[in-house]
């Protein structure tokens, strides 16, 4: 009975005095050393008392946009274009700033009754892009060096419907788009290196070895699919001549490398995922297709989606026709702007797995996402 008695009193509950909010009821191990998170932000030397106009905050934007252009991070870090749609007539809504980096808009101030007090706001971008600009310096500035310098390589386009997003991503009958000219791009690149066999496959997130008989059957695989692909063997040559009088990409031979490209394509639709690669879906009764979302899942850091089709292809033009397939299974809807308008977040992916002699293998990720209609600009 003393060994009890020894122990430490537990605390009672009552309904009057509560309990600390910052107890633990599980009493789990938590860091007793508080961060202060906002030590390093140096505030200004000069205090403002709050009676700065907003023109005035607009002129000096641009100071402050030099000192960033300056910091190495904004290389580093995330950059976002603005390509301005070509119009009949020029917009009298906006302008661009001397330096061609700020967009300035104007709008009608809510407190006043009349169009004389307009109030400006600016935007910043990496770079804008007029309605000259066309389809190949749209590449050679965005896209080019970022699969050049970097392994993984995310290319995102955003906007309203019929704003041009997916005129940017994949171009025309006669303009090759971003993604056709990528993948120019990075076959062009590896060409001496690529390997005829898949041999390496990305498995939840993780490269594998694969045998004999698991290699034969994703050879039958991609077979199966590009049989459903649809023939464009002449407007594929056609816009690989476009995008060699466009472009001079270097192909880089390394003789103890062993290259295996694979593509994935996927749709998030209603916040589920679905696999656009698939073999053909089962069908109901009624003929309709069944889709089956996939799930999202992590390994040892790696994010992957749990069973996509990922399928191998050893040519610009086969990964050309499993995309023109996969748009062909993705949703679309007519809206006020647009007739046949995208209403899901499209992801292609193009991975692409590096196997040396020395035994080390490495992966370069691509991912080219044609987002859904922002319908809601005002919200």
């Amino acid at each position: 009975m003393s060994d009890f008695n020894e122990g430490p009193m537990r605390e009672k509950r009552s309904f009057i005095m509560a309990r600390d909010p910052s107890v633990d009821r599980r009493f789990r191990p938590r860091p007793h050393k508080q961060l202060r998170l906002f030590d390093d932000i140096h505030e200004s030397t000069e205090s403002t008392d709050g009676s700065d106009t907003e023109s005035e905050y607009a002129s000096n934007a641009g100071d402050d946009a030099t000192s960033v252009d300056d910091s190495s991070e904004v290389d580093t870090g995330p950059q976002v274009f603005l390509r301005l749609r070509p119009v009949s007539v020029a917009s009298t809504g906006y302008s661009l700033s001397d330096d061609g980096k700020c967009l300035i808009t104007s709008a009608k101030n809510e407190n006043s009754s009349n169009n004389v007090n307009r109030m400006e706001k600016h935007f910043g971008f990496t770079s804008i892009f007029d309605g000259s600009v066309g389809q190949r310096d749209i590449y050679d500035i965005c896209v080019g060096p970022r699969i050049l310098e970097e392994e993984c390589v995310t290319i995102m386009t955003y906007g309203t419907s019929g704003s041009g997003k997916t005129y940017t991503l994949l171009g025309d009958q006669v303009r090759a788009g971003v993604i056709p000219r990528g993948l120019e791009h990075i076959f062009t690149i590896y060409l001496g290196n690529l390997y005829s066999t898949p041999k390496l496959k990305l498995i939840n997130g993780c490269i594998v070895f694969l045998q004999d008989d698991a290699t034969l059957r994703e050879m039958q695989i991609s077979m199966k699919l590009l049989n459903l692909c649809p023939d464009i063997n002449a407007q594929h040559e056609r816009l690989r001549q476009e995008i060699k009088s466009d472009h001079t990409f270097e192909t880089k031979t390394e003789p103890d490398l062993s290259v295996m490209i694979w593509v994935s394509f996927v749709e998030i639709y209603n916040e589920l995922v679905y696999d656009l690669l698939s073999i053909p879906p089962r069908q109901d009764n009624l003929g309709a297709v069944q889709r089956k979302p996939l799930k999202i899942a992590c390994n040892k850091g790696q994010v992957f989606i749990k069973g996509l089709t990922t399928v191998f292809v050893k040519s610009s033009e086969e990964a050309l026709r499993l995309l023109r397939l996969g748009q062909q299974r993705s949703t679309y809807a007519s809206t006020s702007v647009n007739s046949n308008s995208s209403r899901s977040h499209c992801v292609f992916t193009v991975d692409v797995l590096k196997y040396s002699r020395s035994g080390m293998t490495t992966q370069c990720s691509y991912k080219f996402c044609d987002l859904a209609g922002s319908e809601r600009v005002n919200n």
